[in-house]
């Protein structure tokens, strides 16, 4: 054979490899499986059925947390200024900056010496005005009783002359002996006297039952008054004493000993650091995944390695359309009172748990025409397949797959010379 006709032979050996290869990758995009099978066949075949050498390693199975995570600040549980609530001097003060108080706890006292003399006058007034009332329905309704029985005898007495002239002058008017002008008058007369002796009997009845309705309402409003002058002056005087709203730390006192205030100056600011609030931002598109009582781990720069744990117990209505984020507020034990209120943590909110998801070594996943894809091996041949990426982990990747098998290898070295269907040998195999 001439120069001539071998390097022609040369050339078209070559395009006939060069096709044969250009039809495989093309299968990977365009033909079904059958065709890729015939095609990959021609194209092994082509190359004298080559053998790609590759590392693999299995599928495995875990669980996968999906968490949010977020940057977020300590704020107290409470944070209470305490003012007066009367005028005074102060006179002794149990409680200063730093120190510990209960809810109840007396943090401050003003001389009560005005206050306690002002309980003594409103308690007198109390007294006299029940005298007053009691004297009203024991010591007047003799009196009034007489009073009322004098005038319905009297009323009776000239009820009876009355009604005796009547019968006389009726029977004269009856006999045609005075006019029906005259009957008319004596007769009116004797309806105002029965009228008469009818109020002077109601007049005696009530006399008898007590004394005057309006009288006894009289003497009832002023003992209320009074009572009502006494409780205030109860009050003032029970606020010379200043008590601790809530259980905390005192972190501001404002008063000095010996210092005249007034109603309304402020004395102590106290705050309760257990528990503590962690307040952070969410994306809103975690709205839905988050959820009322749900567990959080916070960590902060201050203590290293170590973790804190709470619960979510406030989720914002509302979205901040700004920063398209949501509010979150979640309570923190603080027992020792370590952590401080303004502390920045780090967040991570479990949501979800996904029970034996797959997952493989991030190298297993390469691009192919674009799309995240991995090679699956099985009998010594591998088989291309476009994934969906879930959750990426440490130097893991959960892998979303409906020709994934558990029991699959994965190919995570070698891929540069793979195509779907090729033939390959494991030389090495991840953990082993």
């Amino acid at each position: 054979m001439d120069e001539w006709s071998k390097g022609l032979q040369t050339i078209k050996m070559i395009l006939v490899m060069f096709s044969a290869v250009s039809l495989v990758y093309v299968s990977s995009f365009g033909c079904g499986r059958g065709e890729q099978d015939e095609i990959v066949g021609i194209a092994n075949r082509s190359f004298g059925g080559k053998v790609i050498d590759i590392e693999a390693a299995s599928v495995e199975t875990m669980d996968i947390r999906y968490d949010i995570y977020a940057v977020g600040s300590f704020l107290s549980n409470e944070d209470v200024t305490v003012t007066s609530e009367v005028t005074g001097k102060v006179k002794e003060i149990f409680a200063d900056e730093g120190s510990p108080v209960k809810k109840g706890g007396i943090l401050l006292k003003l001389d009560d010496e005005k206050a306690r003399l002002a309980v003594e006058k409103a308690r007198s007034v109390v007294e006299e005005a029940r005298a007053a009332f009691d004297k009203l329905m024991a010591g007047t309704r003799a009196e009034r009783v007489e009073q009322m029985k004098t005038n319905l005898d009297k009323t009776r007495i000239s009820l009876e002359k009355i009604e005796g002239d009547y019968k006389k002058q009726k029977e004269s008017y009856e006999s045609g002996l005075i006019d029906k002008g005259t009957f008319d008058k004596i007769e009116s007369g004797y309806e105002t006297a029965k009228k008469k002796a009818l109020t002077a009997e109601d007049g005696y009845r009530i006399a008898i039952s007590g004394p005057a309705k309006e009288d006894v309402g009289v003497a009832k409003a002023k003992i209320e008054k009074a009572m009502v002058g006494l409780k205030v002056a109860e009050k003032n005087l029970k606020d010379t004493s200043v008590y601790s709203p809530i259980t905390g730390i005192v972190n501001n006192r404002m008063v000095s000993l010996g210092e005249h205030i007034k109603n309304g100056t402020k004395l102590f600011k106290i705050v309760q650091n257990d528990p503590l609030k962690l307040s952070f931002s969410i994306p809103e598109v975690f709205a839905g995944e988050v959820k009322i009582g749900q567990t959080l781990v916070a960590t902060v720069n201050v203590f290293p390695g170590e973790k804190f744990t709470g619960k979510v117990y406030f989720i914002s209505p509302e979205s901040d359309p700004s920063t398209r984020s949501l509010k979150v507020k979640a309570k923190i034990g603080n027992r020792d009172n370590r952590l401080k209120q303004g502390f920045s943590a780090d967040i991570q909110l479990t949501t979800s748990t996904k029970k034996d998801a797959m997952v493989l070594p991030e190298e297993a996943v390469v691009s192919v025409a674009n799309k995240p894809s991995i090679f699956i091996v099985r009998n010594n041949r591998v088989i291309l397949d476009h994934i969906r990426v879930g959750r990426r982990l440490d130097r893991k990747v959960e892998v979303l797959s409906h020709r994934l098998k558990r029991d699959d290898m994965i190919v995570t070295k070698g891929h540069k010379n793979l195509v779907d269907n090729a033939n390959v040998r494991i030389i090495g195999r991840e953990g082993g």
